[in-house]
């Protein structure tokens, strides 16, 4: 269905102004035709009623008076309103008496009403009178005939005129269109006004309410959910508005759910995000504890080997020393290749040194022996059931992985750590996820020093005392388990 171009508050006056001005027009050509038809009537009634009272006179005087006033009867005739023309012929169809005096003595066939010459004689011989419209309707022209008198030797009269007069419509006419024009503008005028009366009542009861629903139509389109029609009545326009209105409440409802979903999807998706998050982590936590205890084994072995082995060395190289140093005291002096090689070697140093090295090596065995044991105690892979643990042994293999942080830097200064542990006993825990724990909560404190330090003027940082206090307290049993 094509849609309507035009909105009815426009669409209704228009329709409303073409059909009174249609009607109107209607009802004045009605008015015309019906005003032109009266006057024609009329006219012909007059006509009708001059003609044949005037042709009795006219007959009275021909037979009684011999003709004497019928001059006087025509010219009185002609002074009526609306009379064009007015003459008598006898019955040679020559002009008695006309109220156009050069028409006198004429003949009919030489004068304007020529073109009636048949139907004058058509009258005459029928002795009938007879009334018409002219062809064009501007005229009414009243033929009757008129005893003259009798020739001598007549018994009846014979000798028969023809009184002829026209009368002009086009004055009357006229004023008969003026008046239906007047009719007509009144007419129009009560239609104009009962027009406008119409308008006003379905403008009352269409126009404005059908805009209230289509601003409440687009408003809703708009997005605007809280709009209602809320039209009042029980015609169809109303039942529509509750339609409507009803239709916006559900959608509204639908959408409100359909929000409501949608921030429930979001947080499951958020939530599965954090789950998949602690997952991952969970995973790279065992994979990297799995990596750490592998590589803490691998270490292990060999260095211990090296620590087990470096007692051994020790003796064995003292034991050459000592050797060495009893061939000096017996062989003070020794071939030149023997005292050229001993001045290469820095016999001296060497034997000055090599204990020290020694010592070293068994400090740095000792060292990694640490590290190895610490990253196996904050992995605890092996560990993955509750078990008893000392979580001070976690909280120093933690300050151990994080001892290359403590260090002072360029851009951080050094950290000192105060450990003032209490006589906690051992408790039953996870091992591997308390010593994460102790990771995160050191680290961030550790980057928390460091901004804070960072983010100070030099002056300031004179003033900040950069110290974090890090408390660890069993409330509850079940709060490690």
């Amino acid at each position: 269905m094509s849609r309507f171009p035009f909105p009815l508050k426009f669409s209704i006056p228009a329709i409303l102004l073409l059909f009174g001005s249609a009607l109107g027009l209607v009802s004045f050509q009605r008015e015309i035709s019906k005003s032109n038809l009266r006057a024609e009537q009329d006219i012909s009634q007059q006509a009708n009623f001059s003609a044949s009272q005037l042709s009795a006179l006219l007959e009275y005087q021909y037979r009684y008076e011999d003709g004497r006033g019928a001059s006087l009867a025509i010219s009185q005739i002609g002074a009526a309103p609306h009379i064009r023309l007015a003459l008598l012929c006898n019955e040679n169809d020559r002009v008695i008496f006309a109220t156009r005096f050069e028409l006198h003595h004429r003949s009919v066939s030489d004068t304007l009403v020529a073109n009636k010459l048949s139907a004058i004689r058509t009258v005459r011989q029928t002795r009938s009178g007879e009334v018409r419209v002219s062809e064009d309707g501007q005229s009414i022209q009243a033929i009757y005939p008129v005893v003259l008198g009798s020739l001598p030797g007549d018994i009846l009269p014979s000798r028969v005129g023809v009184l002829f007069f026209e009368y002009n419509l086009t004055a009357l006419k006229a004023q008969a269109q003026r008046n239906a024009l007047k009719r007509s503008l009144i007419y129009s005028g009560n239609l104009a006004l009962l027009c406008t009366i119409l308008w006003f009542f379905f403008d009352k009861i269409l126009t404005l309410r059908v805009s209230k629903l289509v601003e409440a139509s687009n408003s809703l389109a708009q997005g605007n959910l809280d709009i209602r029609a809320n039209l009042q009545g029980s015609d169809e326009l109303a039942q529509i508005s509750k339609a409507f209105d009803r239709m916006a409440a559900e959608i509204q409802n639908s959408t409100d759910a359909l929000h409501q979903n949608q921030k429930q999807l979001k947080q499951a998706l958020y939530n599965l995000k954090q789950t998949q998050a602690q997952l991952i982590h969970s995973e790279k936590m065992s994979s990297l504890g799995q990596l750490v205890a592998g590589i803490a084994h691998e270490i292990n072995n060999p260095v211990n080997f090296i620590h087990a082995n470096l007692s051994y060395v020790n003796d064995y190289s003292l034991d050459l020393l000592k050797l060495i140093h009893l061939y000096q005291q017996h062989y003070p002096n020794p071939e030149v290749e023997i005292a050229e090689q001993t001045e290469e070697v820095e016999l001296d140093f060497l034997a000055e040194d090599l204990p020290n090295i020694l010592n070293s090596m068994k400090v740095g065995t000792e060292r990694i022996s640490k590290i190895v044991e610490g990253l196996r105690n904050f992995s605890r892979f092996d560990e993955s059931d509750l078990k008893q643990v000392d979580i001070h042994e976690g909280i120093d293999s933690t300050l151990l992985i994080l001892q290359n942080r403590l260090r002072g830097t360029r851009d951080s200064p050094q950290i000192e750590v105060i450990k003032d542990y209490g006589g906690l006993p051992k408790i039953e825990c996870y091992a591997g996820q308390l010593n994460q724990v102790f990771m995160n909560i050191i680290s961030n404190a550790i980057d928390t020093v460091n901004d804070l330090i960072f983010n100070k003027k030099d002056i300031q940082i004179c003033q900040v005392q950069g110290q974090i206090r890090i408390q660890t307290e069993v409330k509850d049993s079940d709060w490690v388990r």
